[in-house]
């Protein structure tokens, strides 16, 4: 069963305070893993919240040294230490999706499509537009070493994209969130809704999730 995640609305600036009250999607869906006797599995959340002009997104990973080798707008940056974000604003009307996949420095590649194939990748050339907020070295309380990527999408470019769409209480729509590195020295792939099938393809949206605004 798909899982889902509940979207809450924050009035004003959105800081550090507000971030630890949103609750987690921990990405705990461990895929297509080679090594089975010393898996990579780095500890990965992210968490969503809305305001009044725009979807606000993050997400914290416990990676000491992510892998970092790629810049410049769409570049592979899933081949780096990655984490990702697709969402499905219309799934019962309009079956494109957008994916916006990070590395640890805030490199951003987006597109726009129904497959893995139809991407219509101009909409990651503006990467501005997203207010992208890459934090490397942190620590918790613990010790442990995590890394943050935040972001923000204007809800009126949402609706620009995807006429018709608009934010509200009780909307619903679909979406996943992934970590992954296929270029780095520990190759993985993490999805926070279950992916099933053999070979590696986080553009499957009959596996995305349920999101819905609060």
């Amino acid at each position: 069963m798909a899982p889902q995640y509940s979207i809450a609305y924050q009035a004003g600036r959105i800081d550090e305070k507000e971030w630890k009250d949103i609750q987690p999607a921990y990405i705990t869906n461990y895929l297509w893993e080679k090594d089975t006797i010393a898996p990579y599995r780095p500890e990965t959340y992210a968490q969503l919240c809305w305001t009044e002009d725009a979807l606000h997104g993050r997400f914290v990973c416990y990676e000491e040294s992510p892998v970092i080798r790629h810049s410049g707008a769409n570049a592979p940056v899933y081949r780096d230490s990655c984490v990702e974000f697709f969402l499905q604003p219309m799934p019962e009307t309009d079956p494109r999706y957008l994916n916006f996949e990070f590395n640890a420095a805030g490199t951003l590649l987006l597109g726009l499509g129904v497959d893995r194939e139809d991407r219509d990748m101009s909409y990651g050339l503006e990467p501005e537009r997203f207010s992208i907020v890459a934090e490397r070295g942190l620590a918790d309380e613990a010790g442990r070493i995590y890394w943050t990527l935040s972001f923000r999408i204007p809800l009126d470019w949402l609706a620009e994209v995807f006429p018709g769409f608009s934010a509200a209480p009780g909307l619903a729509f679909k979406g996943n969130f992934y970590k992954c590195g296929d270029e780095t020295p520990h190759p993985h792939y993490l999805s926070w809704s279950r992916i099933d099938v053999p070979t590696p393809n986080f553009h499957l949206s009959a596996y995305f999730g349920t999101l819905a605004f609060r």
